[in-house]
C-alpha cells in the first residue's frame, strides 16, 4: 500500500515528439527491488554554479563511494546533452533538408536570372524602339521586374499546391509546428519572390542603361 504525496507534470522519456506515458515515481526505500540499473540521481545547479558540472560530478561520485565503494556511479551527463542526443537524428534530417532547400533556392535564382537575361536580349530591339518613342527607362525596368514577379508568383503557387499534396509525407518530421503553419507558408513565398526580384534586377538595370540608338544600329 502506497501513499500519494504529490502529482508532477508529464515527462517525455523516449523522445520530445512522443506522447508521455503514464508513470509512477516510487521511493527506493518503499519498493521491494530497491535500486535498479535504471536508477538516476538528478542534481540541480543554481545559477552561480553553472559551468562547474565536472567538478560536481566528481564530488557526487566521491560521496556515493564513501558510503559503498561498490555502488556504480557512471554515465554522468547534463539535461541539455540528453535533449540534444534525443533530437540528433531529427536535427541531421533538418540540416539535410535545409541544405537541399538552399541549393534549390540558388538554382532557382540562377535559372531565373538566365531566363530574364534571355528575354531581355531577345526583346532588345523592342525595348530600344520603346525608348526611342519616348518610353521612360524606369517603365522598361518595371516591366522587366513585373515579368519576373509573374514568374515568381506562378512558381510559388505551383510550389504551394505541391506542398499541399505532399504534406502528409512531412508530417512525421515536424515537431511543435503544424503542417499548414501560416507563418511558414507566408515567409517562404515572400523569400522566394525577393530572390526572384534580385535575380531580375541586373537584367532590368542593364536594359535601362542601354542606348536605344546603339541597339537599333546593332539590329
Amino acid at each position: 500500500m502506497f501513499t500519494i504525496v504529490g502529482i508532477v507534470n508529464d515527462v517525455r522519456i523516449s523522445a520530445l515528439d512522443a506522447a508521455p506515458a503514464p508513470m509512477i515515481y516510487d521511493s527506493l526505500f518503499q519498493v521491494e527491488s530497491g535500486a535498479s540499473s535504471r536508477t538516476a540521481l538528478v542534481l540541480r545547479l543554481s545559477r552561480g554554479q553553472r559551468g562547474a558540472e565536472q567538478g560536481l560530478y566528481r564530488a557526487a561520485q566521491q560521496q556515493i563511494w564513501s558510503l559503498d565503494k561498490d555502488l556504480p556511479a557512471y554515465e554522468t551527463t547534463t539535461l541539455a546533452a540528453l535533449v540534444s542526443e534525443s533530437v540528433a537524428q531529427r536535427r541531421f534530417t533538418t540540416l539535410l533538408m535545409g541544405s537541399f532547400a538552399i541549393v534549390a533556392l540558388l538554382l532557382a535564382a540562377v535559372g531565373l536570372f538566365g531566363v530574364i537575361s534571355y528575354i531581355v536580349s531577345e526583346r532588345k530591339r523592342e525595348l530600344a524602339v520603346r525608348m526611342a518613342l519616348g518610353a521612360r527607362k524606369s517603365n522598361i525596368g518595371w516591366m522587366i521586374l513585373g515579368k519576373a514577379s509573374g514568374m515568381a508568383i506562378s512558381g510559388c503557387g505551383l510550389g504551394l499546391l505541391a506542398y499541399v499534396a505532399a504534406s502528409r509525407l512531412i508530417r512525421s518530421s515536424l515537431f511543435a509546428v503544424g503542417v499548414f503553419d501560416p507563418t511558414t507558408l507566408l515567409l517562404a513565398p515572400v523569400a522566394l519572390a525577393g530572390v526572384a526580384l534580385l535575380a531580375a534586377y541586373w537584367p532590368a538595370r542593364r536594359a535601362m542603361r542601354s542606348d536605344p540608338m546603339a541597339a537599333l544600329r546593332y539590329e
